[in-house]
């Protein structure tokens, strides 16, 4: 088994490695059938995972920036800025430029796009019952700050160029 410095499973060259044990590949398969089953969830009322992130965010932090938009639904700046031009056709919501610089345009929910947000919501909580049946509080609140802990390490990481979202 190769062990490199600070590391203490199996990586990818030892003997013992079976990709099923590992951690990151586990939690890139567990994101990627997440959004499959919000995906042909949120069909059903109309609405894309771009649009679910981006009303999500906008519950979490109404008049947000369009680059923080970006940075956290992980979304590319181009594709938002899109996204953000049909809802805002659509009446979701409403973009205005900040007073203090013109440049920088917030984004606020409308009461049709809370509407929209609630249903997403009911949908999101469905999938959330179920992905984490049988998993106490505890052990959530435990892996929420592992995941958290990795994203800052990864963040830190000389190797890595930040895209600037």
């Amino acid at each position: 088994m190769t062990i490199l410095a600070n590391q203490t499973e199996p990586t990818p060259k030892g003997t013992d490695f079976s990709l099923d044990d590992y951690p990151l590949y586990n939690l890139n398969r567990t994101s990627a059938t997440y959004g499959n089953e919000m995906s042909t969830a949120l069909q059903t009322i109309g609405m894309d995972q771009t649009q679910w992130r981006i009303l999500g965010i906008l519950g979490d932090k109404n008049n947000s920036t369009v680059s923080e938009i970006a940075r956290r639904g992980v979304i590319k700046i181009s594709t938002v800025t899109r996204m953000l031009e049909r809802m805002e056709r659509d009446n979701l919501l409403s973009r205005t430029p900040w007073e203090k610089d013109k440049r920088i345009v917030r984004v606020s929910l409308t009461a049709e796009g809370r509407c929209a947000l609630e249903a997403a919501l009911v949908i999101w909580a469905n999938i959330h019952a179920a992905a984490t049946q049988g998993i106490s509080e505890r052990d959530m609140a435990v892996f929420t700050n592992t995941l958290k802990r990795i994203r800052e390490n990864l963040d830190r990481n000389p190797y890595s160029q930040k895209s600037g979202q």
